[in-house]
């Protein structure tokens, strides 16, 4: 106890002790601060990620409202155009209206039915089939809004009210009827019962704190969940959500629901054009409960880590007074030994007192719980304890003579030793880790301590070195660390090291002046996998992905996994703005490739493709949070285009803009250099086998990009209005081609020519001119089957019908392409005498999946037919599709199993060569398709 009172009042011992209670002061201080800015960091980013819930299940909630209000009022036009061709007698008979307005089914499903008001607002007809001839509605406001010119055109959509017979709660779909001089006709009406909307939004609340409503421009809630009985019809004028609508369109706010008297974050989006406002709230009791029990866990984890490092100060003190007294003891010891060494032949008796000495001290050196090892000057190892041994696997004799660092492993390179060195020679000690090798030739890290024992002249004596085994310690630490900054399935970077690798590549972006992107990725239908094959195999694809992800980015990128299926990759230092494409159509390219999740006795394949949204730093953003913002709307971006692609922010479209532009101007020069070509793809007499018919195809060729598709232009031509000066030249060179082949001996041969809608507006293409071309060329009108589709039928423009019309009073036949996958009625059908009706290929290719397929192609096949309407089955590929469409009656048929799309002189080819019947060569036709 004396000595170590000594100790105590040391300097040496002093200064440690000042110095470790400033560290601990400020390890306290650092954890105090890190605890308070964590658990705001966390409570703040709880209500952003409501807030962001609330605004994606409102834009989800306005897409699906949106989608069935047009679906109603494409029922309304339809029948405000079919009604607008009766006479005054068919239109106030309540048995013709009765059945047309039940001709596309009496209910429509139970959501909603159609009523016919005439001038006066007497109901003439429903589409249920009851009774309510004669019922009254004049005072409601779906009839009178349309007694106002003002009106025509314009989809009326009323308040929320009872019916007047079905009690039911219902909002109300109006369209003026007119005829074709602007006279006004009456009302069309279609009541929308609530229900429908109810069970939706029912369905998508994921838990029991939405809040989600349907509320009328003036102010009425249409449809609420919860507590939809108690909300109905009520006045919301005065509420917040009205004060927000005032000043913007869509946003979000906070206040307490009317409803249930819950504090909610409500988001909001006045619908376009309609009036219709949708609004989710989300309960924020969640983030209160957090931020109490957050409170209490990290005031209680605080008061633990105060504790612990105020144990770690009073350990460290200790600590610090033995190996003092151990230090101070092995220089008395060695001093000692060399006392005795030169007085031992002038001194007999003191010689037996030095070998008494050396006995306590060897006793000491072979008892210590530390490892400890005694050089030379040169650094040669004279002793080792059984501590050292036991530690090293080596025995004393076999690491005698040999230097200390022998024992190391190639982990510290030459530069560590030399900075070590450099340390003992200057101070006497070095303190620090090393990694040694044990004698079985496993790695483990020490903590070592070397001290120098001094001669009387001030010279390097011998070097002792205490050491002690911490490889479990840092191993355990380790694993801490890992658990607090990777995802523990993928091995990736969890959420909170992407941030930290993300604004560590921001400064170094900073530094260096080479742009950084941001990369976004979600992978599309794995809830599907999930759902399918299990969470194990979700599982198993994730870690999949990971190694996918990591194999298609260079070694400098960063790969997290931000939670569930999305991922994030960060490309630092960019020298090529390409780079940035290549890595996503590398990623498209691995996550589209199918995954094997099963072993070689259970197989799994699983079929998934990615979205992907890329942002650039500092163009897009100068903040993490917004490029990670960005990023995931560019993602949005990119699945509602269609999926499996990547899409860049915002602002590089304007990129894509000026690439649109220039294919714009390309364009234009290619209708003037004669770069357009027409293919024509045979059409097939199923009876007989012959080629009797062909479809015009125009293609671009162009200079660099090669032979291009018209999905890759056409588009841009009618957005530009080129359409018309090229779909003019189709017709041209069409009817050219059908006069070389009718002169070859077939009178009957057709050609069929695609028109888009904007050639039959008002500012398209002079359709007589086409009528005059083929009088120039001798041919009859027939000899042209102009091809349209579905949705230039519904088109309510006049001089759309007009010039179907005027085509077919010239006898010229028209083909409705692509049926079965818009909104034409039988109605439409009738009312444009359509000639021909083309299955889409989607029906065609489903012939092989069961009898489903087959009855569908059956269906439209006998309604063709008591039409009068031939029917062309367009993508044959299979001679089982062609048996099965020959079977049900189908007249005609074209696709790769008899041909692809050829040239006109191919054409000619083939048919001056007389082809057997197709039904007796199906192997002919293969092999020329291959």
């Amino acid at each position: 106890m004396s000595s170590q009172r000594k100790h105590l009042r040391s300097p040496a011992y002093l200064r440690f002790r000042r110095r470790l209670i400033t560290g601990l002061f400020l390890m306290a201080t650092l954890a105090i601060a890190v605890v308070v800015s964590q658990f705001r960091t966390t409570y703040v980013e709880r209500e952003l990620a409501v807030k962001t819930q609330t605004e994606h299940h409102v834009k989800a909630m306005e897409a699906h409202v949106l989608y069935s209000l047009q679906s109603v009022d494409l029922s309304l036009i339809g029948f405000a155009n079919a009604i607008k061709v009766l006479n005054a007698q068919q239109r106030n008979s309540p048995e013709m209206m009765s059945e047309l307005l039940s001709s596309r089914g009496s209910t429509f499903n139970g959501e909603y039915w159609i009523t016919f008001l005439d001038t006066r607002g007497v109901a003439i007809a429903t589409s249920t089939g009851n009774n309510i001839n004669g019922s009254q509605y004049a005072d409601r406001d779906y009839f009178k809004a349309h007694l106002d010119i003002a009106m025509r055109g314009k989809l009326f959509i009323g308040e929320p009210a009872l019916g007047l017979r079905s009690s039911q709660r219902l909002f109300f779909l109006s369209r003026r009827v007119e005829s074709a001089k602007g006279e006004f006709l009456g009302v069309i009406v279609a009541p929308l019962n609530v229900s429908r909307y109810l069970t939706v939004f029912e369905n998508s609340r994921f838990n029991s704190d939405i809040s989600i409503a349907l509320v009328h421009a003036r102010g009425k809630v249409i449809a609420a969940v919860p507590n939809f009985e108690a909300s109905f019809g009520r006045d919301l004028g005065s509420t917040d959500l009205f004060d927000n609508v005032r000043r913007a369109s869509s946003g979000t706010y906070k206040t307490i629901g009317n409803g249930d008297n819950f504090t909610r974050i409500f988001s909001y989006r006045v619908f376009e054009k309609l009036p219709l406002i949708v609004v989710v709230g989300s309960n924020d009791s969640e983030s209160a409960r957090l931020l109490q029990q957050n409170s209490l866990i990290a005031g209680a984890g605080l008061i633990l880590l105060l504790i612990l490092i105020a144990g770690a100060g009073h350990f460290s003190l200790r600590t610090y007074t033995r190996q003092e007294e151990r230090e101070l003891r092995f220089r008395a010891l060695y001093s000692a030994s060399r006392e005795m060494e030169q007085k031992l032949l002038a001194n007999e008796e003191e010689r037996k007192k030095n070998e008494e000495s050396m006995k306590l001290a060897a006793l000491l050196f072979q008892n210590s719980g530390e490892g400890m090892m005694v050089t030379d000057a040169d650094g040669r190892i004279l002793t080792v304890n059984p501590a050292f041994s036991l530690l090293s696997g080596y025995t004393e004799k076999e690491v005698i003579g040999h230097r200390g660092y022998e024992l190391t492993t190639s982990r510290q390179d030459i530069n560590f030793y030399t900075r070590m060195f450099k340390s003992i020679a200057h101070t006497g000690q070095w303190e620090g880790e090393l990694w040694h090798q044990h004698k079985d030739g496993e790695e483990y890290l020490v903590a070592m301590r070397f001290n120098t024992v001094y001669d009387e002249w001030g010279n390097p004596f011998r070097y002792v070195a205490l050491l002690s085994d911490i490889t479990k310690k840092k191993a355990s630490e380790e694993l801490v660390w890992r658990q607090a900054n990777f995802d523990a399935l993928t091995g990736l970077p969890n959420r909170r090291m992407f941030h930290e690798h993300l604004r560590q590549e921001m400064k170094k972006t900073d530094r260096s002046h080479l742009p950084m992107a941001l990369v976004f990725i979600d992978l599309d239908h794995f809830k599907e996998i999930n759902d399918t094959l299990g969470h194990d195999k979700g599982d198993l694809l994730l870690k999949e992905v990971a190694i996918r992800l990591s194999g298609a980015v260079r070694g400098t990128d960063t790969v997290a996994r931000l939670g569930g299926d999305e991922f994030t990759v960060i490309l630092s230092e960019l020298h090529n703005a390409g780079d940035v494409v290549r890595t996503a159509q590398e990623i498209l390219k691995q996550m589209s490739t199918p995954f094997n999740l099963g072993n070689a006795g259970d197989k799994h394949i699983a079929h998934i493709s990615s979205s992907i949204g890329i942002t650039l730093y500092p163009e897009d953003g100068a903040d993490a949070e917004t490029l990670i913002k960005n990023a995931d709307q560019a993602m949005y971006a990119a699945k509602q285009q269609g999926r499996n692609r990547f899409n860049y922010f915002a602002p590089f479209m304007q990129e894509a803009t000026r690439v649109r532009m220039t294919l714009v101007n390309e364009l234009r020069e290619a209708v003037n250099h004669d770069e357009l070509r027409i293919l024509f793809q045979p059409i097939i007499d199923l009876a007989s086998g012959k080629i009797c018919k062909a479809e015009a195809l125009v293609r671009w060729q162009h200079p660099v990009r090669g032979l291009l598709n018209p999905a890759e232009f056409i588009s841009i031509a009618e957005s530009s209005g080129m359409i018309v000066g090229i779909g003019d030249w189709v017709f041209k060179q069409a009817a050219r081609e059908v006069q070389k082949l009718q002169a070859l001996g077939l009178p009957d041969f057709q050609i069929s020519v695609n028109k888009s809608a904007w050639q039959f507006r008002d500012n398209g293409s002079n359709y007589e001119q086409w009528l005059d071309f083929l009088q120039e060329l001798h041919l009859d009108a027939n000899s042209i089957i102009i091809e349209v589709t579905e949705n230039l039928l519904l088109d309510t423009a006049n001089s759309v019908s007009e010039r179907m019309l005027a085509l077919q009073h010239a006898h010229m036949q028209i083909s409705l392409d692509d049926f079965g996958t818009g909104y034409c009625s039988v109605a439409f059908l009738r009312r444009f005498d359509i000639d021909y009706i083309k299955i889409d290929p989607t029906f065609v290719s489903n012939l092989s999946n069961g009898t489903d397929g087959v009855v569908l192609c059956e269906a439209i096949i006998a309604m063709a037919h008591k039409l009068d309407i031939k029917v062309i089955a367009e993508g044959i590929e299979t001679p089982q599709q062609l048996a099965a469409l020959t079977a049900a009656g189908c007249d005609l048929g074209q696709g790769y199993l008899f041909s692809r799309p050829i040239s006109a002189e191919e054409l000619e080819k083939q048919i001056k060569n007389e082809l057997p019947p197709v039904n007796n060569s199906l192997d002919i036709h293969r092999t020329t398709c291959e």
